[in-house]
């Protein structure tokens, strides 16, 4: 059965040790014409906190953050699990220029899934302990979801430690299957809160 193009950006599926994903997260602050957020995106962070009180949290107690940068040497920080509400009204999604409170799970040890893009050579077996990237896309304003996925352009790549994201199967989700968008684990490789003090290589390597 052929996968379907449903792209969700990246989500937290367990521990690199292999316990649950238990939805911890912590809570930062977008503030300013930083772009629109969705869940799934991946977070980076921007250098400035909140500076004034924000549903309860005293001033400069939020770190500031902003959507990633798909590519290589991009930094990861996090990815978007929620963004919290304000009004009953509000928008699953933190839309740009509005100040909305981000829960990013930044755990440097989990692992995610992805969805691959259907650009060019999908990621196959031989590709698990390889690097790679991710490929920016639009989130959906209807389901808040991202529009981030693998890219199946630029890598694979067993030697370039610059990129994003470390391959470490594909899912063993029911219906997925090994082809255009399928759906992999990953860690993030260059994680901002993971590196091993080089400005180039990340906090993991390849199996």
């Amino acid at each position: 059965m052929a996968n379907v193009n449903a792209p969700f950006g990246l989500r937290p599926t367990r521990t690199a040790w292999g316990a649950p994903y238990s939805a911890s997260a912590n809570s930062y602050f977008a503030t300013g014409a930083t772009g629109a957020i969705f869940i799934g995106d991946p977070i980076l962070l921007d250098g400035t906190g909140n500076t004034a009180e924000a549903q309860g949290h005293a001033v400069g107690t939020l770190t500031g953050c902003t959507v990633g940068v798909a590519g290589d040497t991009n930094d990861i920080h996090g990815v978007c699990v929620a963004v919290l509400p304000v009004t009953r009204d509000s928008t699953t999604h933190r839309e740009d220029s509005t100040d909305r409170i981000i829960q990013v799970a930044d755990d440097p040890n989990l692992i995610f899934e992805v969805q691959t893009d259907t650009a060019s050579t999908d990621w196959a077996v031989t590709d698990i302990g390889s690097y790679a990237n991710l490929l920016t896309g639009t989130g959906s304003t209807t389901t808040g979801l991202s529009g981030f996925t693998g890219d199946t352009t630029d890598g694979p790549d067993a030697a370039d430690v610059s990129n994003q994201l470390l391959i470490v199967r594909a899912s063993s989700r029911i219906g997925n299957a090994v082809g255009e968008f399928g759906v992999w684990e990953v860690l993030i490789n260059r994680h901002g809160f993971g590196k091993d003090g080089s400005d180039t290589v990340g906090r993991f390597t390849a199996v």
